[in-house]
């Protein structure tokens, strides 16, 4: 059995080396994920009108799939159909229309879905930051917090029936997950228009982070959730795309003051980001490959195709659970 000591010291070091390939991504070597055949698989990719759900929509629709992507954007969704059509003309894209920042649009997203079993759900769209002002959702929640996490959570519980036998689900997380702490004393009941510290964020230049950590742990909570069933086969996983050139660091602080982490990002992104291409492959390969790295790993967080040690790791099952337990209370969801 390893200490916990020893387990805080391998995190410590996968965190130091997922921060400093971040940041030479853009000089390492290309990474090549498997080619699969996936034309008998539906995928969901949500954030799909550009940057990495773009690149992960070209992907999986390559590889003949029927791909719909779920933008908040209907005409920006629609040229990026356009886009992929332009490269692969008989790929099977779809348009759907989906708001994180709005949980009626979640509900009636998951509603209206009548396309058949889900095989591959990439939860990928999101946001940096707010603009000054831009605290809360029209429904009484941390931006942030519900746009990159907790209408994902919702989502996944609503077409959770509609998941395929074999189906995976994938979180786009971040480095930035590293940066942010979730400690044990936050609230179990439903909680709005309040940043709550060290749930929401650690301080607030930490939002994205922490709602970066939440992806981590729900996809390990996910994971432990789906194996009550002893004939489960579905996987969970998230993954650090890398520091891709792509708009989310314009929602970064813009001053070195306000987010030193954050500025410096958003300056090196030009020069040592990776390529949107680059940065869909590690989230591409959790969804299709068989390797047994892959499907031995499940729930786990991954960054350039390997597995790394991360601080939801080392959650205790009662925290988890707690946390399961806030994030359905903040969705209105009975989910056991």
């Amino acid at each position: 059995m390893i200490h916990r000591p020893l387990q805080q010291l391998a995190v410590a070091k996968d965190a130091a080396m997922g921060i400093l390939l971040a940041y030479i991504g853009g000089w390492l070597p290309e990474m090549v994920p498997d080619r699969k055949l996936l034309n008998d698989k539906t995928a969901i990719v949500t954030g799909a009108n550009t940057g990495i759900g773009y690149a992960i929509a070209l992907r999986i629709a390559d590889m003949g799939a029927a791909v719909y992507l779920a933008c908040r954007n209907e005409e920006k969704a629609k040229n990026a159909r356009e886009s992929i059509l332009k490269t692969y003309p008989n790929a099977k894209v779809h348009v759907l229309v989906l708001d994180n920042a709005s949980l009626v649009s979640v509900k009636a997203f998951a509603k209206d879905w009548n396309y058949g079993p889900i095989d591959l759900f990439f939860h990928n769209a999101g946001i940096g930051q707010t603009a000054d002002g831009q605290d809360f959702t029209e429904d009484g929640f941390e931006y942030v917090y519900q746009s990159n996490f907790l209408a994902s959570f919702l989502l996944t519980h609503l077409l959770e029936s509609q998941l395929s036998p074999e189906a995976r689900v994938v979180f786009t997380s971040s480095a930035a997950s590293y940066h942010g702490v979730i400690r044990d004393t936050f609230a179990l009941s439903k909680t709005q228009n309040v940043v709550e510290t060290y749930f929401h964020a650690r301080d607030d230049s930490h939002k994205y982070s922490n709602s970066k950590l939440m992806q981590a742990a729900f996809a390990r909570a996910l994971q432990e959730y789906f194996d009550l069933d002893p004939e489960n086969k579905r996987l969970a996983f998230s993954f650090e795309p890398g520091l891709v050139k792509t708009n989310i660091a314009e929602g970064f602080c813009k001053t070195f003051l306000q987010d030193p982490y954050s500025w410096i990002v958003a300056k090196t992104i030009p020069y040592f980001g990776l390529d949107i291409s680059q940065g869909a492959v590690t989230g591409v390969h959790l969804a299709t490959s068989s390797r047994d790295e892959v499907v031995h790993n499940k729930g786990r967080y991954f960054d350039r195709m390997k597995v790394r040690m991360h601080y939801v790791d080392l959650y205790s099952k009662e925290k988890l659970d707690n946390l399961w337990t806030r994030w359905s209370a903040d969705a209105e969801i009975s989910w056991t």
